[in-house]
């Protein structure tokens, strides 16, 4: 399976492969990595746990005010740094897919990265948590995810 290009099926059936891993990390290495990796900078706490074996880094991100909470898990591959899958949570999150074009889509709220760089500023295509059988029922506060298009703001 090529990582650099993987299609919807594949990052699917590698999605459904990290629920049911095959080798089984021990709990001790995994609080270890917590305690080494957490770190709190600007309001953001940080930890990783590396999975050198499948060659996989699960992330872990809450950013915490006063004002609001957002947090996000991900899992990232080490050998080219594209998540697999990237969940971000929070109600005042923002995020454009396919931006620049006449499709520009705003997504609001808790939403979902499959297969896409790891870099902040490259553009990329979200889907909404809410929309994804597994996570119907996960969300932050009471306000669903809500799409619209820029010319729409309703």
């Amino acid at each position: 399976m090529d990582l650099n290009n993987l299609n919807e099926n594949e990052v699917r059936v590698l999605i459904n492969a990290e629920k049911n891993p095959t080798n089984i990390m021990e709990y001790q290495d995994i609080i270890n990595q917590i305690h080494q990796t957490l770190i709190l900078t600007s309001h953001t706490y940080r930890c990783s746990v590396k999975d050198n074996k499948r060659g996989i880094v699960y992330r872990f991100q809450i950013h915490s005010t006063p004002i609001t909470t957002r947090f996000s898990v991900g899992l990232i591959f080490i050998e080219n740094r594209i998540h697999l899958i990237r969940l971000d949570f929070g109600d005042d999150l923002r995020h454009v897919n396919n931006y620049g074009t006449k499709s520009e889509l705003v997504i609001l709220g808790s939403h979902a990265h499959l297969n896409s760089p790891a870099g902040k500023y490259v553009s990329k295509n979200v889907i909404p948590i809410g929309s994804i059988d597994e996570f119907k029922n996960v969300k932050k506060g009471t306000v669903p995810c809500q799409v619209y298009t820029l010319n729409n703001k309703n």
